[in-house]
């Protein structure tokens, strides 16, 4: 029978970075995944996000997550409202990503469905200071988990764009691009460049009513910071405007200068811009608390409760934090936290305790034991 929130109860994996074939499991509630630095804590987080669909969080590409560098594979088993499910993730040099559903091929958006899940790491961070592109991973990634069934859209809009960048490639090295073919894929450009930007208005919007009650709940220095979609030529029409004012620069550039592939989110605080003004301590908040939006708003409108997982969840932080921290997280789903303190610090607020060394998972002891250690300390 299903349930309401999601449940990775077994993991195991081929040839992924330093980690060990052997299965790990995972129980309900909190987990800590502890350990020394460069001993695997985070190749396992990242292995979950990619058997969920999802791309690495740290931005690796397949060869630097296979070991020999040729190829990897992933399995799991997933629990969930439609009950147990086998899924499986791949990489090789060859085929590139494939995914399985049981033994049948499948893709990435419907791995994405049938197990959504949100990831926090440090290199989130950027999504204030990093490139706009970063922003816009996040607002796509976003859309995917709120409906799944847009991933058709944005797939139409990258298709379009690569094409009609190939056809300004080539003009721009002098050679013959058919203005038929231009027209089409300008066309198609605008077409689906209209439907991505509905996807993440909406998406936006179903965000921002979280967000905005957490950060209230955050204090004032949070309640502040607001969020907007910045888009040029924000109808078809000024999409198509835009596209012919510009095509004579794109031909000397070779590449399309207009489309969502060029919109940002804005954050700021006040009427500000945020990235300037906010401290170490404001930047790594504001970013957990737009993850947990996340999480927040796939879970109210997929009426299941997503994985979460966060990576170095406590590093740089005060303890004080990290205790609020630990109060906002979901009640009811899988939580899956990094750490590279002492097991004893947090093992109070956990259900489960996994120890990484080498690459090798192991659960560390009876928790009873770890949390009686806690209370000694």
């Amino acid at each position: 029978m299903g349930q309401d929130h999601l449940q990775l109860s077994e993991l195991s994996n081929h040839g992924f970075r330093n980690l060990s074939s052997e299965p790990v499991s995972f129980g309900a509630g909190v987990t800590l995944i502890t350990g020394e630095n460069a001993q695997g804590k985070t190749n396992l987080l990242e292995a979950v996000a990619l058997i969920c669909g999802q791309r690495s969080f740290r931005g690796a590409p397949g060869p630097a997550m296979a070991r020999d560098g040729a190829g990897f594979s992933l399995r799991a088993c997933i629990d969930g409202r439609a009950g147990s499910e086998r899924v499986g993730v791949s990489w090789s040099r060859e085929s590139g990503r494939e995914f399985l559903r049981g033994e049948k091929p499948a893709t990435f958006r419907e791995l994405s469905a049938l197990s959504p899940a949100v990831f926090l790491a440090p290199e989130h961070r950027e999504l204030l200071t990093g490139s706009p592109a970063v922003r816009r991973r996040f607002l796509d990634r976003l859309v995917l988990g709120l409906k799944p069934s847009a991933g058709d859209d944005l797939a139409r809009y990258a298709l379009a764009l690569r094409e009609r960048n190939a056809l300004l490639a080539r003009a721009r090295r002098g050679e013959t691009a058919g203005a038929d073919e231009m027209e089409a894929w300008t066309e198609e450009l605008c077409a689906a460049g209209d439907a991505v930007r509905r996807h993440r208005r909406a998406a936006l919007l179903l965000w921002e009513r979280e967000f905005s009650e957490r950060a209230a709940q955050a204090g004032p220095n949070y309640a502040g910071i607001r969020v907007s979609y910045e888009a040029q030529g924000d109808s078809p029409e000024a999409l198509r405007d835009a596209c012919r004012r510009l095509l004579p620069l794109e031909r000397r550039r070779g590449y399309s200068l207009a489309g969502p592939h060029r919109d940002d989110l804005a954050w700021t605080r006040l009427g500000k811009p945020l990235a300037p003004r906010a401290s170490a301590g404001e930047a790594a908040r504001t970013v957990a608390l737009a993850k947990l939006a996340e999480w927040s708003a796939v879970a109210r409108t997929i009426g299941q409760s997503p994985i979460f997982g966060a990576d170095d969840f406590d590093a740089g932080l005060s303890e004080a934090w990290v205790e609020e921290f630990f109060d906002s997280l979901p009640r009811d789903a899988a939580v899956l936290l990094t750490t590279a303190s002492p097991p004893a610090r947090w093992a109070r607020r956990a259900s489960a305790v996994l120890e990484v060394r080498d690459g090798a998972v192991s659960a560390r002891g009876m928790l009873r034991a770890v949390k009686t250690e806690a209370r000694v300390q």
